[in-house]
């Protein structure tokens, strides 16, 4: 089994890698140390220059107006956008359309899908609720049907993005049914931002009252019931191609400052590599696997685990050793140190990622038959 990316997946990495180093470090000193936006006129340079570099859309189908480098193009992409501190504002995540809109209706791709990838529209994803976090089988908000279609009544809290999107892709339950996904705009009648919450990164979280909120039939993605496995394949996918590779990409950038600055002995820069590149060639295999429609739930938790707690290692050792520096919000590692934190906690904490490994193994997912490589 080779573990070589394809041709195509590599030359987007380097070009992405390009598009950072140009356009996206040099605003690094320019903006505020919390700062979540670009100002419009950047946003729009940067967003225009993604557009003429053809780095929109990598990872969507060719069927659906991307290039169709999926898991493994998604991968590469975020590895290349981890070498900036900037990789969270809007307009670089919003490249990509989230994976959840491959399965829109023809009506759906054309209002939401389209318009997304084109820059035009920015969805955000409403899974979390006061009860509820990654276990999505414990959601309450329900969905009544009437006429024409749905009401919607809960709550969602933790919801990113709220400010800068104009719809949300909303969990809710249909009564003996089952969670469903909707397409909801952003404003709608009933449609509440109860709150914003600031946090540590600087990231705005909203939070968000649903009461008989109309949501058309048309708005529904597909059949009541179905989002439950919808939400979970979400999951794996997140914790494969979003979290860990801006982990990896963060920690190969901070790795050769930390040897440009003579920070590490030979011993603690080899064992660092060593690190590196074992949780770089298991996200790829395992980003092929999943691609592929192989069974990866416990394997894109290992992913999430390996790279999350080796980033957050290898931050908390450089800034040690660079002490008040290290410290101060001039300085790349602390912004990265803050962001990266959020890691252990969304899309399921690191607890529950073991949790997830652990009954993988005992369910024999884990063990490689004779000839076999898992």
């Amino acid at each position: 089994m080779s573990l070589r990316l394809s041709p195509e997946v590599d030359d987007a990495f380097r070009r992405m890698k390009d598009f950072v180093v140009t356009y996206l470090q040099p605003l690094e000193d320019e903006l505020p140390p919390f700062a979540q936006k670009l100002p419009p006129e950047t946003a729009r340079r940067v967003r225009q220059a993604l557009e003429d570099h053809g780095l929109v859309g990598l990872a969507v189908p060719k069927d659906l107006g991307g290039h169709g480098l999926g898991i493994p193009g998604l991968c590469a992409a975020r590895e290349a956008l981890g070498h900036t501190t900037l990789w969270s504002l809007s307009p670089l995540l919003g490249s990509e359309p989230p994976i959840l809109l491959y399965r829109a209706s023809p009506e759906q791709r054309e209002a939401f899908l389209l318009p997304t990838l084109k820059g035009q529209r920015h969805g955000a994803f409403a899974l979390t609720e006061p009860e509820a976090g990654s276990d999505a089988g414990s959601l309450s908000m329900e969905a009544k049907p009437v006429a024409g279609g749905y009401l919607l009544t809960g709550t969602k809290v933790f919801i990113s993005f709220v400010e800068e999107s104009d719809y949300a892709l909303v969990f809710a339950r249909v009564p003996e049914k089952g969670v469903t996904l909707f397409l909801v705009d952003l404003p709608s009648p009933g449609l509440q931002v109860a709150r914003i919450m600031e946090t540590m990164g600087g990231a705005h979280l909203a939070r968000l009252e649903f009461q008989e909120v109309f949501v058309p039939e048309e708005r529904r993605m597909g059949e009541e019931g179905e989002a439950f496995a919808l939400a979970q394949h979400w999951f794996d996918v997140d914790r494969i191609a979003l979290q860990p590779p801006i982990c990896i990409g963060a920690s190969t950038r901070v790795l050769s400052l930390a040897a440009s600055m003579d920070l590490l002995t030979e011993e603690e820069l080899g064992s660092w590599t060593l690190r590196l590149e074992a949780a770089r060639a298991l996200m790829y295999r395992v980003a092929r696997d999943a691609e592929e429609g192989r069974p990866v739930r416990h394997q894109a938790a290992m992913v999430k685990t390996f790279a999350v707690e080796l980033a957050l290692a290898l931050l908390d050792r450089l800034l040690d050793l660079l002490g008040p520096k290290g410290y101060s919000q001039k300085f790349r590692i602390e912004r990265y140190r803050r962001d990266i934190r959020r890691f252990a906690i969304a899309a399921g904490t690191l607890e529950i990622q073991n949790h997830i490994i652990a009954r993988g193994l005992l369910r024999g997912y884990s063990r490689p038959l004779p000839g076999e490589v898992n």
